[in-house]
C-alpha cells in the first residue's frame, strides 16, 4: 500500500483550481460519429441526453443512466464524444483547454489499451479515472494512483459508472470507496484464485455478503486508497483557491509579518473545513495533540517571519519556507476483536 505521506502537495497559481462543484462532476468520454462529435455537454436527467441527440443504445447513454439511477446521484454529468480517428489522450487534451472543471473520468471503451490511455491521462492531469473490464490482465504492470478498475464478469460494463454515481455526490473525504452499495449491480462470480489475483494487483469487484452487494477494495492500481487521493486533491484545490482569493480581495498582501499572518489564516480556514469533512483526523488523545497546533484537528502550519525569508526571495515577491503537515482521517476497512465467552 502506498504511503499517503509520499504524496506531495505543491501550491502554485499557474492553473485554475478545480471548483467544489467540479469535484462532483464526472465526465464520460465517448467515441463515434455524427453531430455529437466534439460537443461538450452537461446533463441533469437522462431525458436531456435524448434531447441532445443521444440514443438509448449509445454507450454514453448507458453509462450516464447507471449514474443517474443512484441515490444519491451526481447533480450533473458531462459527456464529450470523440471521433473514431482521434486518440483518447488527444481528445482529452483538446477538451481541457476549454472545459476542465470536471474530476472523474470514464470512457465507453473497455479494451486494455483504451483503459490504460485514460489512466495515463488522469495521472498527468490530476484527474481520477474509473474503468471496468472482465479482463484481469488490464491490471498487469499498472501502478497508477489515479486509476481504479472494477473487474466484473457478471452484468454489463457500466458498473464503474454505478460505483461512481453513488459515491461521487458525497463530500470529498466523507466516505470510503470500499463498501459502496450502488443499485443495479450484481456480485462477481470469480473463483477464489481469480479474486486473489485481482486483489493482489490492486483491482476490485462487487462482493455479496449477508445479502448486501458492495464494492471491494476501494484502491487505485498504485495501491493508495481512492478517498486519500481525492482528499489530497481537494486540499490542493482549496488551498490554491483560498490563497488566490486572499490576494484578490486584499488588494495587496504585504511581504511582512502581518501579510504572512494573513496567508496563515487563509490556510487554517482550509484545514478546518477539511477537518469537518473528515479529510483530516480529529484530535482524540494527548499523542494526537502533538500533531495539532490548534487542538481540534491533526494539522500543523509553519509560516516564517519576514526576516527568515531569503532576501532574494523577498525581492522576487516569493513567500518561501511555508510548510504544513496533516494526518488523514482514513477509514476502518477491517475489524479485529478478541473476546472470551465463559459458561
Amino acid at each position: 500500500m502506498a504511503n499517503i505521506n509520499d504524496i506531495v502537495i505543491n501550491i502554485s497559481m499557474n492553473t485554475k483550481p478545480l471548483s467544489v462543484k467540479g469535484f462532483g462532476l464526472p465526465l464520460i468520454l465517448g467515441k463515434g460519429s455524427g453531430n455529437l462529435v466534439g460537443v461538450y455537454g452537461e446533463y441533469s436527467e437522462p431525458e436531456e441526453l435524448i434531447g441532445a441527440g443521444f440514443e438509448l443504445e449509445d454507450d454514453e447513454y448507458k453509462l450516464a443512466s447507471a449514474m443517474f439511477a443512484q441515490s444519491p446521484r451526481p447533480g450533473k454529468i458531462a459527456i464529450y464524444r470523440r471521433s473514431s480517428t482521434t486518440a483518447i489522450d488527444k481528445a482529452l487534451a483538446d477538451l481541457v483547454q476549454t472545459n476542465n472543471d470536471w474530476y472523474v473520468l470514464h470512457i465507453t471503451e473497455k479494451d486494455k489499451d483504451s483503459l490504460h490511455s485514460a489512466g495515463d491521462f488522469a495521472l498527468i492531469n490530476r484527474k481520477m479515472f474509473f474503468g471496468c473490464s472482465d479482463d484481469l490482465s488490464v491490471l498487469n504492470d499498472r501502478n497508477n494512483n489515479r486509476e481504479a478498475y472494477m473487474i466484473q464478469n457478471v452484468g454489463g460494463f457500466s458498473y464503474d459508472a454505478a460505483w461512481v454515481g453513488e459515491g461521487l455526490p458525497h463530500p470529498i473525504g466523507s466516505i470510503t470507496w470500499k463498501y459502496r452499495t450502488p443499485t443495479g449491480v450484481l456480485p462477481s462470480m470469480f473463483s477464489t484464485t481469480e479474486l486473489n489475483e485481482i486483489r493482489s494487483k490492486n483491482g476490485q469487484t462487487f462482493t455479496e455478503q449477508s445479502g448486501i452487494i458492495y464494492s471491494n477494495e476501494g484502491i487505485t492500481t498504485g495501491g493508495e486508497y481512492i478517498d486519500n487521493m481525492m482528499s489530497c486533491d481537494f486540499v490542493h484545490a482549496r488551498l490554491e483557491e483560498a490563497l488566490f482569493s486572499l490576494k484578490i480581495k486584499s488588494g495587496k498582501v504585504s511581504m511582512d509579518d502581518e501579510g504572512l499572518e494573513m496567508i496563515e489564516s487563509a490556510m487554517r480556514g482550509v484545514f478546518k473545513l477539511c477537518g469537518k469533512q473528515k479529510i483530516i483526523a480529529a484530535v482524540g488523545s494527548e499523542a494526537d495533540m502533538e500533531k495539532s497546533d490548534e487542538g481540534k484537528y491533526m494539522y500543523q502550519i509553519w509560516v516564517p517571519l519576514r526576516s527568515e525569508i531569503p532576501a532574494n526571495d523577498r525581492a522576487e515577491r516569493k513567500a518561501t519556507g511555508i510548510r504544513f503537515k496533516f494526518t488523514v482521517a482514513g477509514a476502518v476497512h477491517s475489524t479485529e476483536i478478541n473476546g472470551i465467552i465463559e459458561i
